[in-house]
Order: structure tokens, then C-alpha cells, then sequence
């Protein structure tokens, strides 16, 4: 009797046409076990083979999946999973949507808010009286810090213009994304922005520091000074952005490789699993990072090494290595940025406070007014750049020593905290907000004043006609009478 003919039958049908006792429990037992094996066949199926999304071909072997060729039509072989990136998934370069409103938001407030500051800071310089030495270096400092933040709505834009571009099919240009030129030079311009305009803090809390404590000194500083001040902070900013891209020193911040293969069974390679197939391959060690690709490239000559993922290339809005361990490369240099941005944190706020005390000893009401003006913007700069850059240097300290940070302390560090510092910094520095806030407080008070002028006539006028209305009503009732 072949038992798969009535397997799909009723059992009162499996009954008639059986010549023999076949309960009804012992059929369904059978058609369990039937199902189980079959359940372990598809298993073991899966176990060796991936199936392809569109079907065409139904299936590959497993050991092609993520090898960097595209086995499937539509590529899904090479779209499994993206681990340990905090921003992207399978499908969004940018995964978590809090994060994209977050990039549109400070994109838009970057090149929104910093060109009008620029424009506005630019108009009163071009009209003040050159002999107002402070207020034009303080103007040059604000210039400056315009253009450097701006240069973050730049990053931003890019990069969640390239998350649209990608989305959807995100994991197929994943590799290619996070190696090229342009992911790197991306990453390098964030770092140019932060940290131009970190430094831009620091020489304009130097410049007001020394203004506070000797006045009639800082009238004779020259604009040339402030001028070769900035020129050294954006120097410094550059070198410190585009050393990670310097061929010289990939061998410092490569970590890990785009490398086509049947060999690894992913096309995702550490930089060491690299210099041991090396190693194989010629018999010995391999003195450099160059000798490496170099035996790659003549070894597998139809499938080199297609991309390198340094410093940059981490995550895919190609963020800077915020959060480095000692056994990661490159944890030297995570370390040094933190820690320089720490050290002009502290130092400014230590600066803030030595200029506060200084203007509370000032005599008068016009040194009482600045006084005023200047604990405002300590309380600014020492509240946004405490929740910007004590938190991200905290974690980086954390993570350096041994304690893991989650994917979500990157992201939020990553896409909210540095740009955030980076975008607010002209409209906490520039009056020309404060001036165009104080002028709509005005406008709205005006306003309101007319609607409680409009409202309180329209209150005598309803007074005056209910009485006149009482005054009407009794002198019917006395005709009636």
C-alpha cells in the first residue's frame, strides 16, 4: 500500500478503502511522521542551500552567499544581513527613521540658519566704524564659525541624499559605499567641521578672555593676529581630517577589506585574515600592509581586493571612530581627538567662569548690562557643549577602557550630538538671531496689545448696549403701565 495515495484523503475515506483495521489515530500519526521527515528534509536543504528571492535560480549553495558575487539575479545572496552597523539595515542606509528626521532637521538648520548668520555678521562688519577693533574680531571669529558648521550641513545633506538614493536595496551598494573615495572624504569633512569650529571656540573664549582682564590691551591686537589664529585652527583641522585618507597610512587605520572570494565564505575580510592568506600563499611573512595586497593582486588577478575600509569606513554615514577599544586599529587616534576636545572643553569653561567673575567687579550699569549678556552665554555655551561633547568624550573614555558602548550611544553621538553642537554654535554666539527674536517678541507684543485694546471696547461697547437695552425695556414697561 503506498501510504502518500490517502495522505491528503479524509480518514472515513482512508477507512472504505482499506480491507484492513486503520484507525483514525494510528493515520494521523503516520501522516505526522510523514510531515516531520519532510521538515527535516527542507531543513537540511536550507542548511546547504540559500534561496533566492526572485527564484531565479530557486537557490544557490550556501557557501556562495556574501562571497561579493552576485549568484541571484536580483543580488539577495549578497543582502543576508549588515552586523554591527549602527545606522543601516539590509534594506536603509539609514535604518532607524528618529535618525533620518534627525539629519534632515540639523541639515537644513546647518544651511539655513549659518548662511543668514554669515550674511547678517558680513552686512554689520562691511557698515561698522573700523575703529571698534573688538567688534570687528569678534565678528571675524563668528565668519569663521559660520562657514565651518556649514560645512556640516554639507556632510548631512550628502549623505541622507545617498541613504535615498540607496534605499531599498541598500546591502548591494553597501561595500562599495563605505570603501569609496567619496564616503571617506565625507567623513573627512565632518571632522574638518568639528573641529574647526571647536578650535574657532577656543580662540574667541582666548580673545575675550584677554579682553576681560586687559581691556586696553586687546584694542592694539591687529586683525592680522586673528586672521593667522583662524588660518591656524583651520590648518589644524584639515591635517587632522585628511591624515586617516593618506595612503602612507593605511596600514594604520585599514581594518578590514572588500574582497570577492570562495575562500573566507564572505567577502567582508579583517585585515588580519588577509595578511595570514598572504602568508600561505607565499610562505612568508608579509612585511607590510603592501606586500599583502600586492601578493592578493597577483594571486586572485580576476578578483582583487576591491576596496579598503579605514577610518571612515566603519558605518554608513562614514562617521568618524568614535568609540574605539585598544584592540581595534587606529584607538591611538580616536583617543587623541576626544581627548583634545575634552582638554578645550575644560578649558573654556574654566575660561567663562574667570570672564564672569571678572565683570561682576565692574562698576556701573552699563557693567551690570554685560555682566547680564555674559552669564547668558556662559549658561549657553557651557549647557550645549556639555550635552555635545562631555557625554561623546565620556563614552569615548569608556569604551577605551574596555567597557563596550551600544549601537545606540554611536548613533546618537554619531547623528545628533556632534552635529547638533555644530549647527547651534552661530545662533548662540551671533546677536543677529538674538536681534531678529527680540524684534518678533516685539511685533508679537504689539500685536497682542491691539487685540486687548480691540477686546476691551468691544467690552464697553457690549456694556454700554446692554444698558441702554435695560433702559429701553424699562420705559416700555412704564408706557404699558
Amino acid at each position: 500500500m503506498n501510504f502518500l495515495n490517502y495522505a491528503t484523503k479524509p480518514s472515513f475515506t482512508v477507512k472504505a478503502k482499506i480491507g484492513f483495521p486503520f484507525t483514525e489515530k494510528l493515520f494521523v500519526m503516520e501522516l505526522s511522521i510523514a510531515t516531520m521527515n519532510l521538515m527535516k528534509v527542507d531543513a537540511v536543504v536550507k542548511k546547504t542551500r540559500f534561496y533566492c528571492t526572485n527564484k531565479q535560480p530557486m537557490s544557490v549553495e550556501k557557501k556562495l552567499v556574501q562571497n561579493g558575487i552576485r549568484d541571484c539575479s536580483d543580488g539577495s545572496d549578497e543582502c543576508v544581513n549588515l552586523a554591527g552597523d549602527a545606522f543601516a539595515d539590509v534594506n536603509e542606509m539609514i535604518a532607524n527613521p528618529i535618525y533620518r528626521a534627525i539629519f534632515w532637521i540639523t541639515a537644513v538648520l546647518a544651511l539655513g540658519g549659518n548662511p543668514f548668520v554669515f550674511i547678517a555678521t558680513a552686512h554689520s562688519l562691511w557698515n561698522v566704524d573700523r575703529k571698534k577693533n573688538v567688534f570687528i574680531i569678534t565678528s571675524a571669529f563668528i565668519l569663521n564659525l559660520c562657514f565651518s558648521d556649514f560645512l556640516m550641513g554639507i556632510y548631512l545633506l550628502v549623505v541622507i541624499v545617498q541613504g535615498t538614493q540607496f534605499s531599498g536595496s541598500y546591502c548591494l551598494f553597501d561595500r562599495g559605499w563605505r570603501s569609496s573615495s567619496l564616503c571617506s572624504g565625507l567623513g573627512a569633512l565632518a571632522v574638518v567641521s568639528s573641529e574647526a569650529s571647536a578650535m574657532t571656540m577656543a580662540a574667541m573664549t582666548t580673545f575675550r578672555l584677554v579682553s576681560a582682564f586687559k581691556p586696553f590691551t586687546i584694542r592694539s591686537v591687529g586683525v592680522l593676529r586673528v586672521l593667522l589664529a583662524e588660518l591656524f585652527c583651520w590648518i589644524s583641522a584639515v591635517v587632522l581630517a585628511t591624515i586617516p585618507l593618506l595612503k602612507v597610512s593605511s596600514e594604520y587605520y585599514t581594518t578590514d577589506v572588500w574582497f570577492p572570494n570562495n575562500i573566507f565564505g564572505s567577502d567582508f575580510v579583517s585585515r588580519e585574515n588577509m595578511s595570514l592568506l598572504a602568508e600561505k600563499i607565499t610562505g612568508v611573512e608579509p612585511e607590510s600592509w603592501n606586500d599583502v595586497k600586492q601578493t592578493i593582486k597577483e594571486t586572485f588577478p580576476r578578483n582583487p581586493i576591491q576596496g579598503e575600509f579605514g577610518y571612515y569606513g566603519e558605518t554608513s554615514v562614514c562617521m568618524l571612530r568614535l568609540f574605539a577599544t585598544t584592540s581595534e586599529f587606529a584607538w591611538e587616534y580616536s583617543t587623541f581627538l576626544i581627548t583634545i576636545n575634552f582638554l578645550m572643553f575644560i578649558y573654556m569653561v574654566v575660561a567663562y567662569v574667570l570672564i564672569y567673575k571678572q565683570s561682576n567687579h565692574m562698576k556701573g550699569s552699563r557693567s551690570n548690562d554685560v555682566s547680564s549678556k555674559m552669564q547668558t552665554r556662559i549658561s549657553r555655551l557651557i549647557l550645549t557643549d556639555f550635552c555635545c561633547w562631555i557625554p561623546i568624550c565620556v563614552m569615548g573614555y569608556l569604551s577605551i577602557g574596555g567597557i563596550k558602548m551600544p549601537p545606540d550611544a554611536y548613533g546618537l553621538s554619531a547623528c545628533l550630538l556632534l552635529p547638533i553642537n555644530t549647527a547651534l554654535n552661530p545662533l548662540l554666539y551671533s546677536k543677529a538671531i538674538e536681534d531678529q527674536l527680540v524684534r518678533a517678541k516685539k511685533w508679537l507684543m504689539e500685536k497682542l496689545s491691539i487685540l486687548r485694546a480691540s477686546a476691551n471696547r468691544l467690552s464697553d461697547l457690549a456694556v454700554k448696549y446692554n444698558a441702554r437695552a435695560g433702559e429701553e425695556g424699562d420705559r416700555v414697561i412704564e408706557i404699558r403701565e
